[in-house]
């Protein structure tokens, strides 16, 4: 871990601390962005439109409540010589849910940053 000097009181604090222990003084996100404006931003729940986490948080229940019921009803399934066929498509369809999901938004996020203007 690196080390900076608080810009008020210049004491020696971690770079990763977003407030000064000795004076108090907090960080501004944007004074970070403006020391380091070559990097792009990540990918944030901030930046994901409310749809598209909705739909994410969806996937993986569905996913989840299949796995759990395949697993669950495994036994019965084995003594009745049948493939449990509801749980299996519910892991599968929520499994390719959340991979078409996690495109959407890393496309709508390359989309984002690639038509903003470069401030260089």
């Amino acid at each position: 871990m690196a080390f900076e000097k608080c810009p008020k009181c210049e004491d020696q604090v971690l770079d990763n601390n977003y407030s000064c222990p000795a004076c108090g003084y907090v960080k501004s996100e944007k004074s970070e962005q403006e020391n380091q404006p070559g990097e792009n931003s990540a990918i944030t729940s901030e930046n994901t439109s409310k749809s598209l986490q909705i739909q994410g948080v969806l996937s993986l229940v569905i996913l989840i409540v299949g796995v759990l019921w395949f697993f669950l009803t495994s036994e019965e399934s084995q003594q009745s010589n049948e493939i449990n066929v509801i749980p299996l498509v519910m892991f599968i369809g929520g499994l390719i849910w959340y991979i078409v999901t996690r495109f959407r938004i890393w496309r709508s996020h390359s989309l984002s940053r690639s038509s903003k203007p470069d401030n260089s």
